[in-house]
């Protein structure tokens, strides 16, 4: 039994899971620079403050370039095995959701209060995808007889949605320590959810990558 647009597709994932996988370790730097940069303002250091915002900014657009052009590529990695496995039709309706969100998100990045709400419903929704494209991959990997996929994905389920959690709660906590001004404290917790989501990707990519192969023996 032969999926060739679910190969095709799968390929495109993985790549596009790579490049967020890059996108995520920028976040993280970026977020490290505005603690950084809060700490300056705090101690009056305006040069550290200037310094810090600048590098910060730099690394935003890095993320934010790399972040669109995965999201590219996952689409029509997700389109392209859809036509092979139906998971991957509801998976593409959540991106776009996902996008949609991210949309309106952006309209609030003035106000970190709301920023952080929007970070959490993206959080849910991308957890869902994630899901959703897991399941396909293992519903394929039954179809081919490949056992160690569906148990290596069964494995990775678990994982994905505990550090999932993890960063949900990391970005509600963000939330809530933005609406009390204590922007120090916010950083931080926001650096440990970057974090989180670097991980999650590192699972994830393990995960696409046997399955990559899989179609590729």
């Amino acid at each position: 039994m032969e999926f060739n647009n679910a190969s095709k597709g799968i390929k495109k994932i993985f790549t596009a899971e790579v490049l967020a996988l890059i996108a995520a370790i920028c976040a993280v730097i970026t977020a490290i620079f505005v603690v950084v940069m809060a700490v300056a303002t705090k101690a009056e250091s305006a040069g550290g403050a200037v310094a810090s915002l600048g590098a910060a900014g730099l690394f935003g657009i890095a993320t934010a370039v790399l972040g669109i052009i995965a999201y590219i590529f996952k689409i029509i990695g997700v389109n392209n095995v859809g036509k092979d496995e139906p998971a991957f039709k509801i998976a593409l309706y959540l991106i776009f959701a996902g996008l949609v969100v991210a949309v309106v998100g952006s309209f609030f990045s003035g106000n970190a209060t709301v920023k952080s709400v929007i970070d959490i419903a993206s959080e849910v929704i991308n957890l869902v995808i994630t899901i959703y494209i897991i399941q396909g991959c293992c519903n394929l990997a039954s179809k081919l007889g490949r056992d160690d996929v569906v148990n290596k994905g069964n494995t990775i389920f678990k994982l994905i949605i505990c550090v999932y959690v993890l960063a949900i709660i990391a970005n509600l906590i963000v939330a809530i320590f933005n609406g009390t001004g204590a922007a120090v404290t916010a950083g931080i917790i926001a650096i440990v959810s970057a974090v989180l989501n670097v991980i999650q990707y590192f699972i994830y990519i393990s995960f696409l990558s046997k399955a990559k192969k899989m179609f590729a023996e």
